[in-house]
């Protein structure tokens, strides 16, 4: 995430590549024909040049990569980013601000977690590229699972994660729970799995809590925020609630309206409807992706084919005024 909002932070035009799946041509044709796209937008032959070697180098490493997806502007040294799962088809736009919304939407399917295999004689986590592996003898296993407790919350802590995906015995992922620390028992959510622990479950364990944190965000729009009026919905009215620091929480559908547009300036909440000699044109996800993410406001995405999603595709919930909150 901390890389998307170096992404997303530069005022000027940004190169955005997404190499897709299931080419059908050779991936050099296929940027031949995104490079030609970026010339047409008005990116500089030295941008082209750079988001084609980040990404030359990306297909040699991941060569058989779902979609690869890079940035580079003026102002923005080439990222790519490997985005296993996500299908998207070829796009290439040189606009501002940097178009991530898809990026954020694959993000948000993957959340950090941490992934415990919990038994009698040993307990194996693991998070991202982090490995612990407990061995305690089968007479000891409460102590045992104890210390994997205490291994596991620290993980956690530093993975920033609230998801455990825990598999092993009922006894023992009982032992292993009730062992941790009651904050993280409160913040975190476990996905039970029984014995199986593959990679295939853990990611589709993983999703599914995903999307239940999306319905319930989604939910609480719809009825806490409606009903005290902490909701607010269409392009007007969101955009109003940024600049004025109101926002806790972004909707933003997707697939995106690429129809609909917004000004923004220099500064984070500096975001509006209305033209002005120091703001940008962009389209109006981005601008208010944008927004969110340099200004710590949670952004989530949701389906825009849903009944309950916001109008014009975007709102969001705000903070209470302090005079609610008072009376």
């Amino acid at each position: 995430m901390a890389d998307l909002v170096d992404v997303v932070r530069p005022a000027r035009p940004v190169a955005s590549v997404y190499l897709g799946s299931s080419p059908l041509r050779a991936w050099e044709a296929r940027w031949h024909r995104l490079a030609d796209q970026l010339h047409c937008d008005g990116a500089g032959p030295d941008v082209v040049a750079a988001i084609g070697e980040v990404l030359q180098r990306a297909r040699a490493l991941y060569p058989k990569a779902d979609t690869l997806v890079a940035f580079a502007g003026e102002e923005l040294p080439p990222r790519v980013f490997h985005t296993p799962g996500l299908r998207h088809l070829d796009l290439a736009w040189f606009s501002s601000p940097a178009h991530v919304l898809p990026v954020l939407a694959w993000l948000q399917d993957r959340p950090p977690r941490v992934a415990v295999t919990a038994g009698r004689r040993s307990a194996d986590l693991a998070a991202g590229s982090e490995r612990i592996s407990l061995n305690y003898p089968e007479p000891q296993w409460p102590d045992g699972v104890r210390s994997a407790a205490a291994a596991c919350a620290e993980m956690l802590g530093r993975q920033e994660a609230r998801l455990l995906v825990v598999a092993g015995e009922d006894e023992v992922v009982g032992a292993l729970w009730e062992a941790l620390p009651a904050p993280v028992r409160r913040d975190v959510v476990v996905r039970w799995t029984g014995r199986d622990l593959s990679p295939s479950r853990i990611a589709t364990e993983t999703r599914a809590a995903a999307r239940e944190w999306t319905d319930g965000v989604l939910a609480d729009f719809n009825d806490r925020g409606r009903a005290r009026e902490l909701a607010v919905e269409g392009a007007d009215a969101t955009l109003a609630a940024i600049a004025t620091g109101r926002l806790d929480d972004l909707l933003v559908s997707y697939p995106e309206d690429i129809t609909a547009t917004a000004w923004y300036g220099p500064a984070p909440t500096d975001v509006s409807r209305c033209w002005s000699p120091v703001r940008r044109c962009g389209l109006l996800a981005d601008v208010a992706v944008r927004a969110a993410l340099l200004s710590g406001t949670r952004v989530h995405v949701v389906a825009a084919a849903l009944p309950s999603a916001p109008f014009e595709g975007i709102g969001g919930l705000c903070r209470a005024q302090l005079s609610l909150v008072r009376s």
